[in-house]
């Protein structure tokens, strides 16, 4: 992230086991720096995807902004086949 030239707060981010009926791949404290990813995405998502999770989740923590279903970062699903170059575009205009 440091190729977009924003500067962005010390973000904790742990991964960590959710109830099996939890069937979001990670959740953000709102406008409070903190970032929780399922470890069944850590471990078995692909790259795209856990990029994509990981910079919705940072807009979350760090803006506090909510889902926006006309936002391809900020849809409250994960798109299937994420594009990290899309991802980052929708990523930077919050910043």
């Amino acid at each position: 992230l440091r190729a977009i030239d924003k500067d962005l707060p010390r973000i904790e981010v742990r991964i960590v086991d959710t109830d099996p009926s939890v069937t979001a791949c990670a959740y953000a404290y709102l406008g409070q720096n903190i970032v929780h990813i399922s470890t069944k995405w850590a471990k078995h998502g692909t790259a795209a995807e856990f990029y994509h999770i990981v910079l919705h989740e940072i807009v979350h923590a760090v803006t506090g902004f909510r889902h926006d279903n006309d936002c391809y970062l900020m849809h409250p699903h994960l798109p299937h086949n994420p594009k990290p170059e899309k991802s980052l575009a929708a990523f930077v205009k919050y910043f």
